[in-house]
């Protein structure tokens, strides 16, 4: 009884579009994208203001890091994932608005962007650009995922639990809103994130990063055992756990730098208190 009352029928599906103007509409994962954007924007700014840094960057690095995260999250889908489906149409290469992002993939492309703008602006330093620009990402990781689920994407196993959703576009059976449960995690990394740069500042030099490594991808390993598999590896873990394993293992011996003390930043800001 509890579960007919709780089960959510569900049918998210990019084509159901999130506002209708006659002919024209605008999709739930564009949505998402435009929030995600905006909060990297109003994070960045609140970052950089406080770390005596120009908040007017933030925007041209937002453009570096989104262009060629883009292109590394699509390229890690389409090798990883459905490299078959992309031999037979590469028309369909281009069409993100359709979903196909590989989180994995945007964090290396990410990165690229992130040093190409470095290696062009002498002011600022990779190391401390990265480790306090990392700290307004997770908001629009949390985004991104109630765009997945809105894409009917990533759903998870059959479930008897109460919140289990029955996603109408792939079968009767309730599932678990793996996408769902990431978003959230997602958004409570994010406050903790916010909460040890309020209480660092720059005295701990990569702790925002190792929160990174070690938290979203330890989350993306423990939730992957709630989700339809996507390939085993060795029997044991799916392919998405072994590309996680990589970015948890830097993470930690990153951690023991931090813990040591052994980090530095080539150019510190000393922001506003």
């Amino acid at each position: 009884m509890l579960h007919a009352l709780l089960s959510i029928n569900w049918n998210p599906s990019p084509d159901v579009p999130f506002l209708h103007f006659g002919d024209h509409y605008i999709k739930w994962y564009g949505i998402m994208w435009g929030l995600s954007l905006f909060s990297c924007f109003f994070l960045g700014g609140y970052v950089f203001k406080k770390s005596g840094k120009d908040e007017e960057q933030v925007t041209i690095i937002i453009q570096y890091v989104f262009i060629f995260g883009l292109i590394g999250s699509r390229l890690a889908h389409i090798l990883f994932y459905q490299l078959d489906y992309y031999t037979a149409h590469p028309e369909d290469i281009l069409a993100v608005w359709k979903g196909g992002l590989a989180s994995h993939g945007g964090v290396v492309g990410g990165l690229i962007g992130l040093y190409i703008y470095c290696r062009r602006n002498k002011d600022y330093d990779f190391f401390w650009t990265l480790d306090h620009g990392i700290i307004g990402v997770m908001l629009l990781a949390s985004f991104i995922r109630f765009g997945n689920l809105m894409n009917s994407e990533l759903y998870g196993r059959p479930t008897n639990a109460p919140w289990g959703f029955v996603f109408e576009q792939v079968d009767n059976i309730p599932r678990h809103p793996v996408v769902l449960y990431e978003s959230v995690a997602y958004l409570l990394i994010q406050i903790f994130m916010l909460y040890l740069f309020k209480k660092y500042r720059e005295s701990k030099p990569g702790i925002y990063l190792v929160v990174f490594l070690v938290l979203v991808f330890s989350v993306r390993f423990l939730l992957e055992f709630f989700k339809e598999p996507d390939g085993q590896m060795l029997g044991l873990i799916s392919k998405t756990q072994a590309l996680n394993l990589p970015f948890i293992i830097a993470g930690t011996v990153l951690l023991y730098f931090v813990a040591r003390g052994k980090l530095r930043y080539k150019q510190p800001a000393y922001g506003k208190v």
